[in-house]
């Protein structure tokens, strides 16, 4: 879901660098409120939904819903004497029945609740039938409304679904749990006549007889589908229909699209929704083939400030591409694997905001890409305490935060695609993901697993301070040269410093000149931390973080610093011998105690270990030849020096 106005990268640059300047936010630390359970009621989880037969009616001027829902469902309880659902309490029950019996409803709130004749047992297949009419709270905003009736620019009237998260219950009555995936669903929607409907799957047929004056349309699909997944939308539209042809395949994939039908409909918008085919192959490049190429992708073109994501058939009102492409990839990142636990949501709503800069990238220009990048990582900088994981996931505002769930969490994939093995390695792990969890759900521990298996190292620090943990670093950043010489000193500080000591980070170094650029990717892993580089172009600034690989913020101006070199503080107490070296080190005249890490010039730290009093070996035989730094620390002191090895 993109909750987001059609905005200029500038403008959103712009805005969240405002937005950071006031901000404050590590009162987020003292938010309590529990998680929402899965369910409104615990007896929802007693039964497992296997099949949904919608049979509504509907027009475009309201959002009076009349009409009936049977659920076809097992038994998972060892034993069941209620069948508990959630319906608004603005509609009215007209019967509702089980396995054909009908039986009295009772309602706290929006709880219904049917009680059994007869207990069902684990295992017992059932259905139910409730019929219901009435006039839900809807609104005009789209999102958070359940369903919404609002009127174009050009004054054609539509009547929409938006069931994410819990209000699903405002248009029908459903079972809210994210963790059972309906099997299937067939849609009757009946609407007045010349009016069109838009929903999940295929579309069967049109009944344009049976009813005088409506035509019912009766959409399937067979696919796993959450129930927030499940949609309709309805105006006088317009089907405009495609296949696509995947690469290096016979097979190929229907588009199907719904645009309103007047000329007020500006055709530019067509023409970039017209662009959905190689938007599908390339991302199926990326991913995995699209979820559901046997039935359909499409989108129902809608008042909606936005995007969501529906199963086959996006709902949207906005038509720039990058949008277009967000909603896309949650086919994939939602939709496909869903999460298990909505404190997991960054695992849709941060894979489809990752995937705006990846198409930006590929069908625009890598510098639309940064930019929208730097725009993004500027919105997630506003928030000082932000956590990607949601605790509280009581409230909209809290699970789809865009500082935190979209702009921090596309960064932190980002860093995830730095610190790969290659990039071949970490879209690798994307794919492998899609395959392993396909039409069921998934946790961030099932996608911390399949990373570090892939990378071959434990990712434990990296989820722990980028998912988990809350905040991100702050860079005080200087530089010399010396000859050939180049230092450049990082002192870390960190925005919400009572969560995180200390972020252990890849961070990008840009050397410049007025010749040449040199781009460097250093691991930084301490508060402060010199770096040492042979280079021989006159250097005239340093940069950081040009690319926007990591998530952080420059505090003032980068320095040139005269005086920095690699062993500035107090070297001349210390003796190395031999350096160069071709197997190891001596440090002579040492106390005992003292701090020691050995670092190559990248800051990745080799070796760690304590001083011996006198004389104390640094292993080096194993090494590659080039330049590293001892840090000596003890107590306050501290002290780095070059070490050479042949």
């Amino acid at each position: 879901m993109n909750l987001r106005l059609l905005l200029t990268s500038v403008v959103i640059l712009l805005f969240a660098s405002s937005t950071y300047a006031g901000a404050g936010y590590c009162a987020h630390g003292n938010n309590k409120r529990a998680a929402k359970t899965t369910v409104a009621s615990p007896a929802e989880d007693y039964y497992d939904v296997k099949h949904l037969r919608f049979n509504i009616n509907l027009t475009d001027t309201s959002v009076y819903v009349s009409g009936n829902v049977i659920t076809n469902a097992v038994v998972t309880a060892s034993s069941m004497s209620v069948y508990t659902f959630e319906l608004d309490s603005s509609f009215t029950i007209d019967s509702a029945f089980v396995n054909g019996a009908m039986l009295p409803v009772t309602a706290v709130g929006w709880v219904r609740t049917m009680t059994l004749p007869t207990a069902l047992i684990a295992g017992t297949a059932f259905n139910t039938q409730v019929y219901y009419h009435g006039l839900p709270p809807g609104g005009t905003g789209g999102f958070f409304n359940g369903i919404t009736h609002s009127v174009s620019s050009g004054g054609t009237h539509m009547v929409f679904t938006i069931s994410d998260p819990y209000v699903a219950k405002n248009w029908w009555p459903c079972k809210q749990s994210i963790q059972d995936k309906i099997d299937s669903v067939d849609m009757f929607v009946t609407v007045p006549a010349h009016v069109r409907d838009g929903s999940n799957g295929v579309l069967l047929s049109i009944d344009s007889v049976s009813t005088p004056g409506s035509w019912t349309f009766h959409w399937q699909t067979h696919y796993p589908i959450d129930y927030y997944l499940i949609s309709v939308a309805v105006a006088k539209y317009r089907e405009y229909r495609s296949y696509w042809h995947f690469s290096a395949s016979t097979d190929s994939v229907l588009i199907q699209n719904f645009f309103i039908d007047t000329p007020t409909f500006n055709p530019a918008y067509k023409a970039n929704f017209d662009s959905i085919g190689l938007f599908i192959d390339y991302f199926s490049s990326l991913y995995g083939r699209y979820p559901f190429w046997r039935e359909k992708y499409g989108v129902c073109y809608t008042s909606l400030p936005g995007g969501m994501e529906h199963q086959t058939m996006t709902t949207i009102g906005v038509p720039n591409t990058y949008i277009i492409a967000h909603e896309l990839c949650h086919q994939w990142w939602g939709d496909n694997v869903t999460y298990q636990d909505w404190r997991d949501v960054w695992l849709s709503e941060g894979f489809a905001t990752f995937s705006e800069a990846v198409f930006l990238d590929h069908f625009w220009s890598p510098a639309a890409a940064k930019a929208h990048r730097q725009g993004l990582l500027y919105s997630a900088l506003g928030d000082a305490c932000g956590r990607v994981l949601v605790t509280d996931t009581s409230n909209s505002d809290s699970l789809f935060h865009q500082q935190t769930v979209y702009n921090k969490a596309q960064a932190v994939i980002r860093m995830l695609q730095y610190i790969a093995p290659s990039d071949s390695v970490f879209f690798s792990v994307l794919k492998t993901y899609q395959q392993n969890y396909a039409l069921g759900h998934a946790t961030t521990a099932n996608f911390k697993a399949l990373a570090e298996a892939a990378y071959g190292v434990p990712l434990d620090t990296f989820f722990n301070q980028w998912i988990y943990g809350r905040g991100y670093p702050i860079y005080k950043v200087s530089w010399n040269q010396s000859g050939s010489t180049v230092y450049v000193k990082l002192i870390q500080t960190r925005s919400c410093p009572s969560y995180t000591n200390h972020f252990s980070t890849p961070v990008e170094i840009q050397l410049h000149s007025l010749s040449v650029d040199t781009f460097i990717k250093v691991y930084n892993s301490l508060d402060t931390q010199i770096y040492m580089f042979d280079w021989a172009p006159t250097m005239t600034n340093a940069y950081l973080n040009q690319n926007v690989w990591t998530i952080l913020k420059i505090n003032g101006a980068i320095t040139h610093d005269t005086k920095l070199s690699v062993g500035m503080l107090d070297q001349k107490e210390f003796k190395v011998y031999p350096n160069p070296t071709q197997n190891h080190w001596e440090l002579q005249d040492t106390n005992e105690g003292l701090a020691l890490s050995l670092s190559d010039i990248t800051g990745r730290i080799l070796w760690e270990g304590k001083s011996a009093q006198g004389t104390t070996q640094i292993p080096g035989a194993k090494l590659p030849s080039g330049n590293y730094v001892l840090r000596i620390t003890g107590g306050s002191e501290e002290s780095n020096l070059k070490l050479v090895h042949w």
